[in-house]
């Protein structure tokens, strides 16, 4: 095989070059060895400049534009010290004497190297912009197109934000122009049921305009759109009784309500389980129709539920005609679910002077021992001793009549 003459060699690019780095490599290290005392001039570039200082805390300033800066140094010196010279043997700091409260400033730069002289930075100053940190507490506003419900079946409750406010935090002078958080929602057709959206904040200057700046950061950068939507229903009116006696054709107790039902709205969940709305609540105990025939009662819905036609107050009519009174001496006691294992008996023998309400044909009728008192002791803890218990006043043969009044007796346990 014939081998390569340096002439054809030479020819070849890829071997120029490579010869000519080693020439280069070979050079600098016969000067190095020769003249190491000989001066040169060299420049590092991508030194950092320290910008660390005291003086912002005394004047309550942050650093917000400029924080990390890098400069390039020439430095003069000897050949052996400098042909190596790195960006982190060079010091540079930057002057903050000239800076007396918020604002851009152009900070001089002064730079050090034990390897040499600094001849110059470049550049000779940088730019940093300084102001104070707040926070401060700003509304989140919801902003819904195409927001619509069917008509007439449906409306539209309070549509709200979570979190409906945030703080935010930045620059003393960008913060004060930050009036309002927005959370946007586009919708394409009318609901039926209630929606939660989530949505990025936006926050708004009093331009009208977003700001977008990478200085101001929030406790929150999303939020969750709330939108009530609830159903239209004509629901009963009715009244509640309590303390009925065994036995008591309520069926038979004639009255009117002022209204006789009531359109309200809510969200589906709460109407599907709705099929009347209660007005009031009467108690037997206590329902004189000799003495006061109309009951008035003020409407009250649940939290969910929206009174449609503001309907404030129910009226509750009985029809007193033929309705009488009379007063009795009951003495027949009935102790029921008396508990085993114990011995009760009722120490009060008779209730005086009970009034009693019914129609007149049956009032006149009455005889005491038409009446039950009854001691039930099924929800009772019984220990022995005496006790003063609730009793129930009932004429189960009797029809539309009943006892006023809240009645005790003593019963005695062994």
């Amino acid at each position: 095989m014939k081998l390569p003459t340096l002439s054809g060699l030479l020819k070849k690019p890829s071997y120029t070059m490579i010869l000519s780095i080693l020439i280069a490599v070979m050079a600098w290290f016969v000067v190095i060895n020769t003249a190491p005392d000989q001066e040169r001039t060299v420049t590092v570039r991508g030194v950092p400049v320290d910008t660390s200082t005291n003086a912002l805390a005394s004047l309550g300033l942050n650093v917000i534009e400029g924080g990390d800066p890098w400069v390039s140094v020439r430095v003069k010196g000897r050949v052996i010290d400098v042909g190596n010279l790195e960006p982190e043997d060079i010091q540079v700091t930057a002057s903050f004497a000239d800076i007396v409260g918020a604002g851009t400033y152009d900070l001089r730069l002064t730079a050090t190297t034990s390897a040499g002289t600094v001849e110059a930075i470049t550049p000779p100053t940088i730019t940093m912009t300084f102001d104070r940190e707040v926070n401060k507490e700003i509304p989140v506003i919801v902003d819904v197109n195409g927001l619509s419900v069917p008509e007439n079946d449906y409306i539209l409750g309070s549509v709200s934000a979570s979190p409906s406010s945030v703080v935010i935090r930045g620059p003393e002078k960008e913060v004060s122009r930050i009036t309002r958080a927005v959370v946007h929602a586009d919708l394409s057709e009318p609901l039926t049921r209630s929606q939660v959206i989530s949505s990025n904040i936006s926050l708004i200057n009093s331009e009208d305009e977003e700001v977008t700046s990478g200085h101001i950061t929030s406790d929150f950068t999303a939020a969750d759109i709330t939108i009530p939507v609830k159903r239209k229903v004509e629901l009963p009116l009715r009244v509640s009784f309590i303390n009925v006696p065994e036995g008591f054709p309520l069926e038979e107790l004639e009255y009117t309500l002022s209204n006789e039902t009531i359109v309200v709205a809510a969200q589906e969940r709460s109407i599907a389980n709705t099929t009347e709305i209660i007005a009031g609540v009467i108690d037997f105990e206590q329902l004189d129709l000799t003495e006061q025939s109309t009951y008035t009662f003020r409407v009250r819905l649940s939290d969910d539920f929206v009174n449609i036609e503001n309907i404030e107050n129910v009226v509750v009519e009985f029809d007193i005609e033929g309705l009488a009174s009379t007063y009795l001496n009951l003495n027949q006691f009935y102790i029921v679910n008396e508990p085993s294992g114990f011995t009760v008996s009722s120490m009060t023998q008779s209730l005086y002077n009970v009034k009693i309400i019914g129609e007149e044909k049956a009032v006149k009728a009455l005889k005491s021992g038409d009446f039950m008192v009854t001691i039930d002791l099924s929800d009772r803890d019984v220990q022995v001793g005496q006790y003063e218990v609730p009793v129930n006043i009932s004429a189960p043969t009797q029809g539309k009549v009943w006892a006023l009044g809240a009645h005790t007796a003593v019963i005695n346990i062994q």
